[in-house]
């Protein structure tokens, strides 16, 4: 069933794109127009499919056109519009990526980060214990790795391992992260994790479904009493989560990231604060 299916489009209808390349994987409109829906408030959430290289005069052409409000911003454009925001928020200069942006009366564009602070909210929602006793490994350097790899530090989390598959780029963002939490252990791993309590995927591998042979790392050094937890939204369950649920253990779906910050992000784009407190 279409989600905008009887919410009425006017010239007065805020437009909120996603940008994403590719763009056909995305729930985030789906999820954020059940949000306006339920509030009755008026405004739609629509997917652009932008490549990285047009990423620059998208925002340009964006910036000229009123009604549009603000964006959510996802693979691979994360990292990459952060430079282009005129207004860094307080997680976004940490973080060094963003995923919303906001457009105020003279078309400044302000850009936030909320997938880190969703993330570890969408664990702790799928009663799992988020703390100073948690060993995490987490797969990924991108926008996404990176703001789950801060919020996670914020959390209280003293033992983390980054792999990724450019090693360079997990070596920069560990000296980062040790700089931000300097009491934590924080360490390169490669793509076999084993004696850590909490496995993430923050890649886009997996994105295409189950005909994607690629997993982001192996699982078959964890023991079943390990979490695993996505950032991939569609398909719901990856080959990575059915393989953990197949062993025994304990999974959440990228699902949970969005549901825990789609209020989030829906007021910070139209700067309406009481959509935060709308629940699905």
């Amino acid at each position: 069933m279409n989600s905008i299916e009887n919410m009425p489009i006017s010239g007065k209808t805020k437009i909120i794109p996603i940008l994403a390349d590719p763009i056909a994987h995305v729930e985030t409109p789906r999820i954020m127009n059940m949000l306006f829906k339920k509030a009755n408030y008026d405004a739609v959430c629509v997917p652009f499919q932008v490549a990285a290289e047009n990423l620059s005069q998208t925002i340009e052409a964006l910036r000229l056109i009123p009604t549009i409000a603000g964006a959510v911003v996802t693979v691979p454009h994360k990292i990459n519009i952060s430079h282009l925001v005129d207004v860094k928020g307080p997680q976004a200069q940490i973080i060094g990526a963003v995923n919303a942006v906001r457009f105020d009366e003279q078309r400044q564009m302000h850009g936030e980060m909320f997938d880190g602070k969703g993330f570890v909210q969408g664990l702790i929602n799928s009663d799992l214990d988020v703390g100073s006793h948690l060993k995490v490994y987490i797969a990924g350097a991108g926008g996404a790795a990176r703001g789950i790899a801060f919020a996670l530090l914020a959390q209280g989390v003293k033992s983390l391992q980054v792999y990724n598959r450019t090693q360079a780029t997990a070596v920069a963002l560990i000296e980062e992260l040790k700089k931000y939490a300097p009491d934590a252990v924080i360490e390169l791993a490669d793509a076999t994790p084993q004696q850590v309590d909490l496995c993430i995927n923050a890649t886009s591998a997996g994105m295409l479904g189950p005909q994607q042979n690629t997993l982001p790392f192996a699982i078959d050094g964890l023991e079943a009493n390990c979490c695993v937890a996505e950032v991939i939204m569609n398909p719901l369950k990856t080959q990575l989560l059915q393989q953990a649920e197949q062993k025994g253990m304990k999974i959440v779906s990228g699902q949970a990231m969005i549901l825990a910050q789609i209020g989030q992000l829906a007021a910070f784009i139209l700067n309406e604060p009481e959509l935060a407190q709308v629940r699905l």
